[in-house]
């Protein structure tokens, strides 16, 4: 079952869609099952929503160490295909594979012990507690088989491959959104049955992962590439900007969310709750598109094509954000009939509604940086990575979120989103712009000549 897709191809912008859209199904079927998943809590009650929605800061910061290492990983093994070193871009695999079990469960055990004290510094009442231990508790044991799934997707997609992680992450979902409301209504789990079902769908791809790289589907082996943990400074040198970036975000969401409830009480919290899972709904699937790219991008940056590098970049701009434009005039116009899907609280409503509104200019904005993003980290300019992506989740929107919630109430908390994404893409438009000037044409076979002229 080979898929490999030639990523020579001269044909830029079918190559780029065979990539990127498998990913983008993929990553949209993620968002959906969120989504789908916060109906079916919701009908528990807004107060399961809101108390699940209290654990979710501390598997973001888990989500950033896998995404961290994967888009390393991914990066440094797209470059080695692209010069031609199968070796070293299986030992690049190999390595990530080894990490990652060790990272997993030292995660999982610190999640799991600090879970308790954790939901209680936020405020929580009583009626939100319980549920979010329930299924964060829970959770904390799948932490090293979701982390596992995500590096093999990654692994899969910097191949080229991406067609089989959609099949296996859609498939996987899709299990997933059929057992939530078995676990969590038939079985009467509750909030706890939801995180079962995220476990046994992440061990369901994790065997379809076991048969793509025991049969050798891909272009590298994992099996037979040799582990080199000095791998690991490279891999980390190249994720830990999308990983820190991630990280703020999780603090960023943190701060969002104890903001939301000492403004907003438990009807705020789950109204952000219904945010976020809209925002991600939106956000998941152009991020998965910029995701399939990247592989492009960074085969044209290993083989010195800064033409084809360039092309890849103005195409994606020009796919993510009429998308993303688009998702947010839908948000905007048909705002209070999406937030009843997830429930029947006027109260609760009536604060997610305004939560919408706000968040009209985020999305094409987050398409803007997801873009630029990936022209950075492929170029391997890992401070000017840091700079813009740690921008609209982090340095500028935890200040807004402190200060604007005293002037403006429980207002403040979704404005102050959406001013710190405007400011992010103000600086993401001169760095892009700086740094578009410094790529030039190749003077030497696989290598591009010009030097930023920002410092990274």
């Amino acid at each position: 079952m080979k898929t490999t897709v030639d990523m020579n191809d001269p044909r830029v912008k079918r190559l780029v869609l065979a990539v990127a859209l498998p990913a983008v199904a993929g990553l949209a079927a993620s968002a959906g099952h969120h989504a789908i998943n916060a109906i079916f809590l919701g009908a528990l009650g807004p107060d399961v929503l809101a108390g699940i929605s209290l654990v979710m800061p501390l598997f973001l910061l888990v989500a950033a160490s896998g995404q961290g290492l994967g888009i390393g990983l991914a990066t440094l093994l797209a470059r080695y295909l692209g010069e031609g070193d199968i070796k070293a871009a299986a030992s690049v695999a190999t390595t990530a594979l080894a990490a990652t079990i060790p990272l997993g469960i030292f995660l999982s055990m610190l999640i799991y012990l600090s879970l308790p004290d954790f939901v209680g510094a936020l405020g929580a009442s009583d009626n939100l507690l319980a549920p979010g231990l329930d299924y964060g508790r829970l959770l904390a044991f799948g932490v090293t088989l979701g982390l596992l799934q995500a590096i093999c997707d990654f692994i899969a997609i910097a191949e080229g491959n991406s067609r089989f992680s959609m099949i296996v992450l859609i498939a996987s979902f899709a299990l997933n959104a059929v057992l939530d409301p078995v676990f969590i209504f038939l079985f009467k789990l509750g909030a706890s049955g939801a995180a079962l079902a995220t476990i046994v769908s992440s061990l369901a791809a994790l065997a379809c992962y076991a048969v793509y790289f025991l049969c050798r589907w891909g272009a590298v082996s994992v099996t037979g590439g040799a582990i080199c943990w000095q791998l690991l400074w490279p891999i980390a040198r190249i994720g830990l900007p999308a990983a820190a970036t991630s990280i703020v975000t999780g603090l960023g969401f943190l701060v969002l969310v104890r903001e939301a409830a000492v403004h907003g009480g438990d009807t705020g919290v789950a109204a952000t709750a219904i945010a976020i899972r809209l925002m991600t709904l939106g956000q998941l699937p152009l991020f998965g598109f910029c995701l399939g790219a990247q592989s492009v991008v960074s085969h044209a940056f290993g083989a010195g094509d800064a033409e084809r590098l360039k092309a890849v970049i103005r195409f994606m701009l020009a796919v993510t954000m009429p998308v993303a434009l688009l998702y947010s005039i839908l948000l905007f116009l048909a705002a209070e009939p999406i937030a009843r899907l997830f429930t029947d609280n006027q109260d609760v409503v009536d604060e997610a509604v305004a939560w919408l509104r706000h968040l009209f200019p985020i999305f094409p904005l987050s398409a803007f940086q997801s873009v630029l993003l990936v022209m950075l980290q492929s170029r391997g300019r890992a401070g000017l990575s840091a700079l813009v992506g740690l921008a609209p989740q982090g340095y500028l929107l935890i200040p807004f979120l402190l200060l604007l919630p005293l002037w403006m109430g429980f207002a403040g908390i979704s404005a102050a989103a959406a001013a710190a994404a405007i400011l992010a893409a103000v600086l993401g438009g001169f760095v892009g712009w700086r740094e578009w000037l410094a790529i030039l044409p190749t003077d030497a076979p696989g290598r591009l000549v010009g030097q930023s002229t920002l410092h990274s």
